[in-house]
């Protein structure tokens, strides 16, 4: 197999993506990507978020910039500051979640920053029939809210689209729809509620519950980003943080689904 993504055939692009799917993430070096080439990436994976914000690049709205940085007026030009993330994936707040697939490309990295992932199947799969059977029951209530996963100052353009976000209840244990694996969905700063079938249970109890399950080290990968570092991330299959970035640090970010895959 080539070592360059964009130059993947149809069918090896497809077992990569299978592999991301499973895992939860895959990671390739020296990419070699041009803002072009990237974006054309995606879109030939699939339908691609472009909301046009102020991390958006004009030319190809599929790419955000992740980075601290600020214009000569000292207005961010990248989303997610410099400040520690906690666990996360895309999309969580929305009614409708369907751009399951993030890409992170290093323009810039910094030695002193650590991406972490988690995987969410494999948590699942290792409880009894009796453990997964309870977990199936329970649905969330999810909705974004400031000064837990990352702090927004009030006046930051990031919190406005954030907020925008009306929420969703949600089954905790979800199905992928590609590969039929089942996996949790916690995103656990934004869950605000929780029921039991029809009866509600006490979310922040379930949360310390499931984080002794979830974030044990034999599901996780930690990676320091270099130049040319691509990371695929799969939103249901995985979640993501940060630590804070200790310097200059540029990726460029995507989000889609696999429509065209």
């Amino acid at each position: 197999m080539t070592s360059l993504i964009y130059d993947f055939s149809d069918e090896q692009l497809k077992d990569f993506l299978s592999g991301v799917q499973t895992k939860g993430w895959g990671l390739l070096h020296d990419q070699d990507l041009s803002e072009d080439r990237m974006a054309s990436l995606f879109r030939r994976i699939g339908v691609c978020e472009t909301p046009d914000l102020f991390m958006n690049h004009k030319k190809n709205p599929e790419i955000f910039e992740v980075s601290d940085k600020k214009d000569s007026n000292g207005n961010k030009t990248g989303m997610f500051g410099g400040g520690e993330l906690g666990w996360h994936s895309n999309g969580n707040s929305r009614h409708l979640n369907d751009k399951i697939l993030i890409g992170l490309y290093c323009v810039e990295g910094n030695e002193n920053t650590t991406l972490s992932m988690c995987n969410t199947t494999d948590p699942f799969l290792s409880l009894s029939d009796e453990e997964r059977e309870y977990w199936k029951t329970i649905k969330i209530k999810i909705k974004f809210q400031n000064h837990t996963m990352y702090s927004l100052e009030e006046d930051d353009p990031e919190l406005e689209f954030m907020n925008k976000n009306r929420g969703s209840i949600r089954e905790l244990v979800g199905i992928h729809p590609h590969n039929h694996q089942p996996y949790f969905y916690f995103p656990y700063h934004f869950i605000v509620g929780a029921w039991e079938g029809k009866k509600k249970i006490n979310h922040e109890e379930m949360i310390e519950r499931l984080k002794l399950i979830i974030f044990k080290s034999k599901y996780q990968q930690h990676h320091v980003f270099q130049h040319g570092d691509l990371m695929l991330m799969d939103q249901f299959t995985s979640l993501h943080r940060r630590t804070p970035v200790g310097g200059d640090r540029l990726l460029w970010r995507t989000a889609c689904d696999y429509s065209n895959t």
